[in-house]
């Protein structure tokens, strides 16, 4: 009966939180790590959760109605950085690398590292005009859904004020 309840906890924090690497989610459900690791590989193997290696990080998602696209974003928005970027973006039509890098405050070869990952995932569009770069959102309305959806998980204030003024901007049309 423990094992039960132990894969109901952390199958339970996922479905909340798709998209948490291994180090969040132990944090979050506070387990030992083979505890958890154990649990995970029986979800894993029974087809509950599924596990998406992303360059050192692995990221777990419930195997439900999530989209391979919504679980590709999110593991993007996982990153603070990345989902500062994308949220300051998603207030503006196209916005110059140097706005971008003012914004968040860090080095720009640190901003471009960022934006070439967004470029690079299909979530921006890079434009070059004459000596700027500009930056602008594919999908605007998917990024603000999913952010919406999923604002819970973030445990971030920026999420939730963006969330907010998204709302309030979407029922004024």
């Amino acid at each position: 009966m423990e094992d039960i309840a132990t894969r109901k906890k952390i199958y339970e924090t996922i479905v909340l939180n798709p998209g948490l690497h291994f180090r969040e989610l132990q944090r979050r459900v506070d387990m030992p790590i083979g505890v958890l690791s154990y649990h995970l590989g029986v979800l894993c193997k029974r087809g509950l959760v599924v596990e998406k290696r992303e360059g050192k990080y692995v990221r777990y998602f419930p195997n439900t109605t999530m989209t391979v696209e919504e679980r590709k974003l999110m593991s993007l928005l996982r990153n603070a950085i990345l989902r500062e970027i994308l949220i300051f973006l998603l207030t503006r039509e196209r916005t110059s690398h140097g706005e971008i890098t003012r914004h968040v405050g860090l080095a720009p070869s640190t901003v471009s590292y960022h934006l070439n990952r967004l470029v690079k995932n299909n979530v921006l569009t890079k434009e070059i005009v004459g000596r700027v770069t500009y930056y602008s959102i594919k999908r605007p309305d998917f990024i603000a859904f999913t952010l919406i959806k999923y604002r819970k998980s973030f445990l971030d204030s920026l999420v939730d004020n963006f969330a907010s003024l998204w709302m309030q901007h979407i029922n004024k049309k």
